[in-house]
């Protein structure tokens, strides 16, 4: 078993150079997902001077780590929103996840992009009884906008299924690759791009930002948040609007696909999809044991989980096994438009409950939209600085939940039985440290708090990483940031390292 996506086997990859003068640009694109990838496409021939920059390798982020459905059917959400917001919102919603995968669609046959775009029926299911008058709800809204769908008690696989709704007019796709064609085709065109290449801080002056990364300063007009997470609290206050759900992905080979995949509406989700690499490889991916982030600790043993859910539900031998982290929002809405009502300069596309591949390509345009000018027709529903609803209120405890937990639960309980002797936590020169050991019995000392907003870190046994249960952010054995929202290291004696 190998502990990486399977998006990521066989990526023929072009590096690109970092950042390493100062430059001025007139449109600034922090994260290159399918976001920030997206944003830039749509630019492409706006006369624009654009720039993007990832901290890591474009694509190879949190878009690499999806199942790569491109489905408008994502659960019960529609029943969800018209409850909190009412028919006219929900059906707006609905309207904008079919436009998002015309919009694919369109891009891959006009650039003849090999992605692996295939038509794909999807299902919401259930295999408790209870839950079917909630699918009557979903089929009463799905009825009144006058969607086609069916319904049905046996899925095309083998898995227990007490009722399910099923829509035909939808797709998968593999993501990673679609990412590298974009890529390609925004280099082409003139549109600028740094990989390793992270921003650290962000200035606002009276006509533009300034952004500062570990070896550079940019100018902007305005500056494009892609970067699944902002890495500063002020403005927008994301902990205190969402959570972090961490899931279970995996992998395995098989000899036959099938045009189809589900979800469950319950929660933890478990969800199916299959994939066909054009290759004479098949397999078919499976997400499950999702959970708050705060939340099932012991990272190892989430895995191991999941493996045997795999093996009981479907039969089959895991060939591939990583994890995902999807941005939760208190109304169940993406956050997508300007941060803030009283600034145009400053933009953000997260937020995307679980429905990445969708949203983030809805966002592209939306954010390109609003940078020229342009009416876009869904715009209103997500802006991030939309009025307070009742889910919100509701849901604010949640997010205080999964943070006061991720801050204070890994500061009381440090040691745990499943880190045996490799992982131990000391006070070294007054400063509380992770310690690491190796399989060579050599030791890896890090800071043991994480930059972002000083929560203490817990040690994943299965990646080799230290996790911030907070919000996600994420240090190999050495203490170098591999992913957000911190934006140092927590290195001893690392020069990127605020708390040194």
């Amino acid at each position: 078993m190998e502990n990486k996506s399977l998006w990521l086997k066989d990526i023929k990859y072009e590096k690109l150079e970092s950042l390493n003068e100062n430059i001025n640009t007139d449109v600034l694109i922090i994260g290159g997902g399918l976001t920030g990838i997206s944003t830039a496409y749509h630019l492409m021939n706006s006369n624009l001077n654009v720039t993007l920059i990832d901290s890591d390798k474009i694509g190879f982020g949190v878009s690499s780590r999806t199942t790569g459905k491109l489905t408008y059917l994502q659960e019960l959400i529609y029943n969800k929103l018209e409850s909190n917001f009412g028919y006219e919102t929900s059906k707006k919603y609905l309207e904008s996840q079919k436009y998002a995968i015309e919009l694919v669609k369109n891009i891959v046959k006009k650039n003849n992009i090999d992605c692996d775009f295939t038509k794909s029926d999807s299902y919401t299911f259930t295999n408790n009884e209870c839950e079917i008058k909630n699918f009557k709800k979903e089929e009463k809204f799905l009825k009144k906008a006058k969607i086609k769908y069916g319904v049905t008690k046996d899925l095309p696989i083998k898995i227990k299924c007490e009722y399910a709704i099923k829509v035909s007019d939808t797709y998968v796709f593999h993501p990673v690759k679609y990412i590298m064609a974009l890529k390609k085709i925004c280099l082409n065109h003139g549109i600028k791009m740094y990989e390793n290449t992270k921003a650290v801080k962000l200035q606002n002056k009276k006509d533009y930002y300034i952004c500062y990364t570990s070896r550079s300063r940019i100018k902007a007009k305005i500056v494009v948040l892609c970067c699944h997470y902002p890495f500063f609290l002020i403005p927008g206050f994301i902990p205190l609007r969402t959570h972090i759900e961490k899931s279970y992905l995996s992998a395995s080979s098989i000899s036959k696909t099938k045009n189809m995949n589900a979800i469950t509406n319950t929660y933890p989700t478990k969800s199916i999809r299959y994939h066909n690499d054009k290759k004479g490889n098949n397999y078919i991916l499976y997400v499950g044991n999702s959970h708050l982030l705060c939340d099932k600790l012991n990272r190892e043993k989430n895995y191991n989980d999941l493996i045997s859910k795999v093996q009981k539900d479907i039969n089959k031998t895991v060939d591939y096994c990583w994890c995902n982290h999807d941005l939760i929002t208190d109304d169940n809405l993406p956050l997508i438009g300007r941060l803030s009502k009283n600034d145009k300069r400053l933009l953000i596309g997260t937020g995307y409950n679980t429905w990445g591949m969708t949203n983030a390509s809805l966002a592209g345009k939306i954010l390109s939209d609003q940078i020229l000018g342009r009416e876009n027709e869904f715009a209103k529903i997500f802006v991030p600085y939309r009025n307070i609803t009742l889910d919100k209120v509701k849901n604010l405890f949640v997010n205080l939940y999964c943070n006061c937990k991720g801050f204070f639960y890994p500061k009381i309980k440090k040691n745990h039985q499943w880190y045996k002797d490799n992982v131990r936590f000391e006070n070294r020169h007054g400063k509380n440290v992770g310690v690491y050991i190796d399989e060579n019995k050599k030791e890896h000392v890090v800071r043991n708090l994480c930059p972002h907003m000083k929560c203490s870190l817990i040690f994943n046994m299965m990646d080799k990483t230290w996790d911030c249960p907070c919000h996600g952010s994420r240090f190999d054995v050495d203490g170098n940031c591999v992913q957000g929202p911190s934006t140092y290291s927590i290195k001893i004696n690392g020069d990127n390292n605020e708390n040194s």
